[in-house]
């Protein structure tokens, strides 16, 4: 089945916070004490990611990430994340 040319597009900027998080290792418990909100809102986030991505579990999720530029493991794959302005690029 071909993807859409968009698939994956459309991350809001907490979809790729948790991504982040994701990619270090956190439960979905411990993201949503560093960000302050419910387990269940990290759950739900997480269900829209994989629905977005096209991914069922973290690894794929973080593979895609690393494969599209979303998330920098190592000093690799570093072309989304902020300038030194703060902002992102454009994804």
């Amino acid at each position: 089945m071909a993807l859409p040319r968009d698939f994956g597009v459309g991350l809001s900027e907490r979809e790729i916070e948790i991504i982040e998080h994701l990619a270090r290792g956190l439960t979905n418990q411990e993201i949503g004490q560093v960000l302050s909100i419910s387990k269940r809102t990290v759950d739900n986030h997480v269900s829209n990611i994989f629905t977005k991505t096209g991914t069922r579990n973290r690894v794929v999720l973080v593979n895609w990430a690393m494969d599209h530029g979303k998330v920098c493991r190592d000093g690799f794959n570093c072309c989304s994340l902020p300038e030194p302005d703060g902002r992102r690029q454009p994804f």
